[in-house]
């Protein structure tokens, strides 16, 4: 059984623009929600569970609630980006303009 990995979290640059618009109640599920996927990435059993989603290639969302997704970037070997914070539409509108 090998260790579990490490994760680094970086902040893209939009991030802070994004979560600005969220409550503190927010933020902190989204960093409990952050450390569960960084503990869970790559178990595919769990990733139901977290609200895991691959939205595109290395790029995927977790979601808090049907108001509150967060979609990341998966860098190899160890890197999850933070792009944004949204609701559906949102992430939709955003997948378009950056994918």
């Amino acid at each position: 059984m090998e260790p579990p990995k490490a994760f680094v979290v970086e902040q893209g640059a939009s991030w802070r623009r994004w979560v600005r618009h969220r409550s503190n109640s927010d933020l902190e599920q989204i960093n409990a929600r952050l450390k569960e996927v960084c503990a869970g990435f790559g178990k595919p059993h769990l990733h139901a569970g977290l609200g895991l989603r691959r939205l595109g290639r290395g790029l995927f969302e977790f979601r808090i609630s049907k108001a509150v997704r967060v979609v990341f970037l998966f860098i190899k070997p160890n890197t999850f980006r933070l792009a944004m914070t949204g609701n559906h539409d949102e992430v939709n509108a955003w997948l378009k303009e950056n994918s």
